[in-house]
Order: structure tokens, then C-alpha cells, then sequence
């Protein structure tokens, strides 16, 4: 054998070494990894968040094309699932799970509009004051209604002059009024602060209370008497208080129904008027350009915009931070009930305004005994209640029936809460998905 040769056959011989040194090792070359994606369709407002086996996190708030952070070794088995449903829809996932063998791109994730299920949470229909357990417990024209962060809920008790709680396991308890503390006139509406205190509006009496933790009551704002003039504390005026609610500086907001005024309450006890003339009216404006008809329920949204019920001219007002006023939801001084967007949609005489986390508002819509849901691209519908049907029946959408709902609140979950007044029940209205 030649030298030339025998060098070949060595080379060979050391690359053959080589190759069972790294077979022997494991080591075959890098493995394959694909993205999984698809697309989402039917999104109308929030946000959903996938998962992508039980690590990868997706959050889309928004119809198109996605795709996982995370690629996945070409073998490998992959689920995609639905973590968190967005508020007041529910979404399913098609062709979301399989093996890797290229890129996926065919994952289909579909939302749709969840159904309102109506139950009673507390009440039992006969008008009263007594504690107890759900159903077993009673109320006497319920107004106002919030919640708190640990999910407990207060109400506005009218006849009998009482705040009432509602713990999450339904337990009702009376924490101010008649055998729970101070004494209060005509509570109409609440608003809670991080410390455990309660802010009341007496529409009759004309003041702002607050009830601490421990169920003393004060006055907070308002000499008692029937008229609008700025002020600190209780040398200020309101003319019958009704709505309430703290903005994101931590003022009070509060719509002075009769003085035709949205006022603000400062840390310090100033009282100020943030917009409105005090002329009854409908105009659009700045400041106190502006008109309002008989201004009710409060609701600020997360940029420090307010929503208020304008009760007498069935229209829905939004004041900006600047104090611009506008009238984005109604027709003004046309009572009704058709739903559509903006402006071509009608209200009557509505009073509890809430909002919830993806920007969807929640009306009380009194005289036609439904509940209105606003989404953020501006469409008004009807979420449950049959309009112009009174009555006090549990059930799903337009089969459910109320007696002149006042208060709305929404808690963290999407869950909308009902003070249904001539009921003198709490009712409780669950996003559950279509059949």
C-alpha cells in the first residue's frame, strides 16, 4: 500500500471513530423546533389569554394572526387551551392539538357572546329588615349597590334607612342604619374606599355620609339644605344628592340630581362644581357650559373618564378629565328602549351605571325594567330583562324579569349585580356561555 494511500484510509478511519464517538454521546446533529400559531376570531372587547401546553402564556386582545413565544421540538405532542375567557364572551379552540411536525398554523380560536343568566342572590321578596342567609333575608327597596375587592356587596337599604352587606357566601347583615350604628336619612347610593369606609348620598337629606368600618356615621359634606353651592365640608349645599364615586385622584364624585351639577369632593372636604350650569338642560359643553337634565348614577372608567346617567333626558354623558361634556350613548328627551350604537340607541329614565374591566359599561334602564350593556365600540344592548315586562322571574336574557332596577355593579369576574328596587331583592346576573 502506498503512503498516499494508506493516509487516505487513516483519514477515514479517524472520521468513522468520530461519528461512533459522537453516536455514542447522543449527539445527532440540532433538533427541530416549529412555532405553533393560528388565528382568533370574534374578539369584541378585552382580552383572552391561551396556553400552549402548561407553560406558554399567551394574551391577545385582539382578531388576527398569533403565534406562541415558545417553539416546540418537531415530535413533541402540543395543546393549545383557553386560560382566561374575556369578559361576557367564551372562546373555543379548533385544531389545537396534535404533534409537532412542522409549523402549525392552522390553530382556530373563536369567541362568541356568553348568555346573561339571571338568579336571585339575596331577598325574599317580601318587603322587610331582616337579616339572615340569601334568600331568607329581606329588603325594603333596595337603591345603590357595590363591590368590594374581596367580593363582599353593599347596598343601599331605603325604606328602612340601612346599609346592608352581602358576603360572598350570601350572608346579609346590617352594618349601619336602625341596630347598625348612626342614624341616616334617605341613602341613595354608595361608594367604597380602600379602608374599609362607606360613602353614602342622602337624597333627601342632602348630604354626604361616610359610615367607618366600625359603623359610625357622620357627615362628610352637605349642610342639609336644598340647594348647590360650593363650599368645604358642611358649608357646601347639595340639592338631593344621588350617584356617587371616586375618581382616580381619589376625589368624590357626585351628581347632584336637582342642582343639575356634577360636584367634587377634594381629600380636604373642598366642594367644588366640576361640571354644569345649574340650568336644567341637555347642551353639551365644557365645565359648567354644560346642561344636565337630572344627572344620577356615576361611573369612572380607568383614564378618568366619568359616565353619567342623565335620568331625565334618557341619555348616557361622558365628562373627560379636561371637563369636557358629551352625550356619546341616547337620544336626547326620547324615552325608549331600542338598542344600536352611539346615538341611535334609546334609554328610559336610567339611574345605576357601572363599569367593568374590558371598558364595557352596565345601565340601569328603570321604567323599562331592563339592564343595558355598552360595549367599548360604542353598541347598546340589552343584557336581560324583557322591556316594558315587570316582574321578578330568574332565567336567561330577555326571560328574566325585573321591577324597576336602580343600582348596578360588576365585580372582577364579569358577574353584574342588581338592586331590583320594587323586587326588594339583590339580583345577580352570570355570564354563561351560549348552548
Amino acid at each position: 500500500m502506498s503512503l498516499g494511500r494508506a493516509s487516505s484510509f487513516a483519514r477515514c478511519c479517524a472520521m468513522a471513530n468520530v461519528v461512533v464517538l459522537l453516536a455514542s454521546c447522543g449527539g445527532s446533529g440540532p433538533s427541530l423546533t416549529h412555532a405553533i400559531g393560528g388565528t382568533l376570531a370574534g374578539l369584541t372587547s378585552g382580552s383572552l389569554v391561551l396556553q400552549l401546553n402548561s407553560g406558554d402564556d399567551l394574551k391577545l386582545s385582539a382578531d388576527g394572526k398569533f403565534s406562541f413565544a415558545s417553539s416546540l421540538v418537531e415530535g413533541t405532542p402540543y395543546q393549545v387551551s383557553v386560560r382566561t375567557h374575556p369578559l361576557w364572551q367564551f372562546c373555543t379552540v379548533s385544531n389545537g392539538s396534535g404533534h409537532v411536525g412542522a409549523e402549525t398554523t392552522e390553530v382556530a380560536v373563536h369567541c362568541a357572546e356568553a348568555q346573561a343568566t339571571v338568579t336571585t342572590l339575596a331577598g325574599s321578596g317580601t318587603e322587610g329588615q331582616l337579616d339572615g342567609d340569601g334568600l331568607s333575608a329581606e329588603f325594603a327597596r333596595p337603591r345603590g349597590v357595590k363591590v368590594d375587592a374581596a367580593g363582599n356587596l353593599y347596598v343601599t337599604d331605603t325604606r328602612y334607612k340601612l346599609i346592608r352587606k352581602i358576603s360572598p357566601t350570601g350572608t346579609v347583615t346590617t352594618v349601619a342604619g336602625s341596630g347598625g350604628g348612626g342614624t341616616l336619612s334617605d341613602p341613595f347610593d354608595l361608594a367604597l374606599d380602600d379602608m374599609g369606609n362607606i360613602y353614602v348620598t342622602e337624597l333627601m337629606g342632602n348630604t354626604v355620609r361616610k359610615v367607618t368600618p366600625a359603623g359610625a356615621v357622620s357627615t362628610l359634606a352637605g349642610s342639609g339644605s336644598f340647594s348647590s353651592v360650593d363650599g368645604n365640608g358642611t358649608s357646601a349645599s347639595f340639592n338631593q344628592p344621588s350617584g356617587i364615586a371616586f375618581d382616580t385622584q381619589g376625589h368624590l364624585l357626585v351628581g347632584d340630581s336637582q342642582g343639575q351639577k356634577i360636584r367634587k369632593i377634594a381629600p380636604d372636604l373642598a366642594v367644588s362644581t366640576l361640571a354644569g350650569s345649574g340650568v336644567q338642560g341637555t347642551g353639551d359643553g365644557t365645565g359648567t357650559s354644560a346642561t344636565f337634565s337630572v344627572p344620577a348614577g356615576i361611573a369612572m372608567d380607568a383614564t378618568g373618564n366619568l359616565f353619567v346617567t342623565d335620568f331625565g333626558s334618557h341619555v348616557i354623558r361622558k365628562i373627560t378629565p379636561l371637563g369636557e361634556v358629551t352625550t356619546p350613548f341616547g337620544t336626547r328627551s326620547v324615552s325608549g328602549s331600542v338598542d344600536g350604537r352611539g346615538n341611535a340607541a334609546t334609554f328610559s329614565f336610567p339611574v345605576g351605571i357601572a363599569m367593568d374591566a374590558s371598558g364595557s359599561l352596565y345601565v340601569a334602564d328603570s321604567t323599562t325594567h331592563v339592564i343595558r350593556r355598552i360595549t367599548p365600540d360604542g353598541m347598546v344592548k340589552t343584557l336581560a330583562g324583557f322591556a316594558g315586562r315587570s316582574g321578578a322571574q330568574d332565567g336567561v336574557g330577555a326571560a328574566a324579569s325585573f321591577s324597576t332596577p336602580y343600582g348596578v355593579a360588576v365585580d372582577a369576574s364579569g358577574a353584574v349585580y342588581v338592586a331590583d328596587q320594587y323586587n326588594h331583592r339583590i339580583r345577580k346576573i352570570t355570564p354563561t356561555p351560549a348552548p
